[in-house]
């Protein structure tokens, strides 16, 4: 026996890459055993009915909340590094994506059984679907592709943080997913008659593809921060990036589209009233002043803008006093933020139907609205009187409600974040960049990401320029998300090339890495709530 044990303690020395394989598969387990769990749960939901699982919505709760205990965990473990917060931290990530693929996989077979699986068939054509089960894939709308992009994301990040020096990029990338998982929530999980036209099995290749990139783009995002952080960069320099970019977003909507939501010189805010119905929520395209609301968001942006002038006096000045007084403004526009929040939430609630508040001025918005492309062809006058008859029957109908303004209290609770987030990292910063690995780990870490997302916008684009010829016969139009996401592979084109090509490296390369995610964000957005075009349908 001992001659047994001794020629097994041999065997195992002298192959030491064996242990290491084993050591390799024990750090992958946190991406692939929710990975696996999830496709059980589909199984469950096809075999036993949709009693035996969670619906989708549930699910996808549960999913923020995980995702908020592990953002919790890993940047509590950014000032106090414990083992237990950080294993914490990263089972309760896994948790979160095997609760968001779940609901996305239950969603899945949802939508099938809606239709009862009609589309075996083609509704134009007749033809027989042999993709007819992959058809049903929920890549519908913006809410269907944003908790696809959540969960692209939170599997990066398992991918990522399979070391242990890479798992503080949980502690960025999870209060961001959460992010998009809220904005998801706002949208509603309704779903939505598929036009004809979208019937393609270059739907789930094209969106899916789109889905993982943007997740591995938020996560390269998210190594950048904290790559800046590491680098030395201040945080008063970030505060300053942070207001320049709200106060510049605020000026591109409102020339864009009007005013939207916050009209900072009348000290209003609006929101739009709609409608509920079977199918969801139809957004009226009024706008009704919240009571109080204004006050406050003026105040938190005013804060906002006055810290960011004490930051540039201490970066550029060298004013010290300035940078104290900076953050005590930055930490009054935190106060101003949430009392913003939670009056417009309180709002909603409370005002009941809002129709008597919205006049007569508003019948051309409102005409245009529901018009939607079809506006063009319609003179004012026909515009004005769509409105009037819409506001005149449903009048008593139209009231608040997040679902009509996902974006707009999604932007409110985005900046509260990232404002909370640079008054957070100003707390005993050294501490932050002592815990992080080196520069040249952060900075190999965010090459690899940009060249997979730039793979996958790359055939994103070859991807979609297929399915519009097929579908609207013509392979590029210079639509607005087209070209959206054209620049933004240009963008991370844009790194590869002068890393490769110039030997670019550290925080010239890391603002590529930035700006593209920038890009990304719009082109998910802005195309389906700011800029017409034919991708507006989502």
């Amino acid at each position: 026996m001992a001659e047994a044990i001794k020629s097994l303690n041999a065997s195992m020395a002298a192959s030491p890459a064996t242990g290491e394989r084993r050591s390799s598969i024990v750090n992958y387990l946190p991406a692939l055993v929710p990975l696996i769990g999830a496709f059980l749960v589909l199984a469950a939901r096809i075999k036993l009915g949709p009693s035996a699982v969670p619906g989708d919505g549930p699910l996808i709760i549960l999913a923020v909340l995980s995702y908020l205990i592990a953002a919790s965990s890993l940047l509590t473990n950014l000032w106090a590094p414990i083992g237990f917060l950080q294993r914490l931290g990263l089972w309760t990530l896994s948790f979160g994506f095997f609760f968001n693929f779940s609901s996305w996989l239950v969603r899945w077979v949802t939508a099938g059984e809606r239709e009862n699986w009609i589309r075996m068939t083609n509704q134009i054509t007749g033809e027989y679907h042999f993709w007819w089960f992959f058809s049903y894939i929920p890549y519908a709308n913006l809410y269907d592709l944003s908790v696809a992009f959540a969960f692209g994301a939170g599997f990066a990040t398992l991918l990522v943080s399979q070391r242990e020096n890479s798992r503080f990029i949980g502690a960025v990338s999870t209060p961001l997913i959460s992010l998009i998982l809220l904005l998801a929530i706002f949208i509603g999980s309704e779903f939505i008659q598929l036009p004809p036209v979208l019937d393609s099995y270059w739907r789930p290749i094209h969106v899916g593809v789109a889905s993982l990139s943007y997740g591995v783009a938020l996560v390269s995002f998210a190594m950048a921060v904290m790559y800046l952080v590491k680098d030395g960069v201040k945080m008063e320099a970030m505060a300053l990036a942070v207001a320049a970019a709200t106060i510049g977003t605020h000026v591109f909507v409102w020339f864009m589209g009007g005013i939207k939501g916050l009209d900072p010189f009348t000290m209003s805010y609006r929101l739009n009233p709609g409608i509920a119905h079977a199918n969801g929520f139809s957004n009226s395209g009024a706008r009704v002043a919240l009571p109080g609301v204004g006050v406050f968001a003026t105040l938190s942006l005013l804060l906002l803008f006055a810290a960011a002038i004490c930051f540039a006096l201490y970066l550029y000045k060298n004013k010290e006093a300035a940078r104290g007084f900076g953050h005590w403004l930055l930490r009054g526009s935190i106060i101003a933020q949430v009392a913003t929040i939670g009056l417009v939430f309180y709002r909603i609630k409370t005002l009941g139907t809002v129709g008597s508040l919205i006049g007569s001025d508003q019948s051309y918005s409102v005409g245009k609205h529901l018009m939607g492309r079809d506006a063009a062809g319609k003179s004012v006058e026909e515009l004005v009187s769509i409105g009037s008859n819409f506001l005149a029957m449903n009048r008593d109908a139209l009231v608040l409600n997040v679902k009509a303004n996902p974006v707009e209290i999604a932007a409110l609770i985005t900046l509260l974040v990232v404002t909370c987030f640079i008054a957070l990292f100003s707390f005993r910063t050294e501490k932050i960049r002592e815990s992080l690995p080196s520069l040249e780990r952060i900075d190999s870490l965010i090459y690899k990401l940009v060249g997979v997302a730039f793979a996958g916008l790359a055939i994103l684009l070859v991807t979609g320029a297929v399915w519009a010829n097929e579908s609207w016969g013509r392979y590029w139009g210079w639509d607005a998300k087209e070209t959206g996401a054209l620049v933004a592979w240009f963008s991370y084109g844009g790194y590869l090339h002068s890393r490769i090509s110039h030997g670019w490296a550290g925080r010239r390369s890391v603002y590529f890495a930035l700006l593209g995610f920038l890009l990304v964000i719009f082109t998910y957005l802005g195309v389906s709530y700011i800029l017409p075009g034919l991708h507006s349908y989502a």
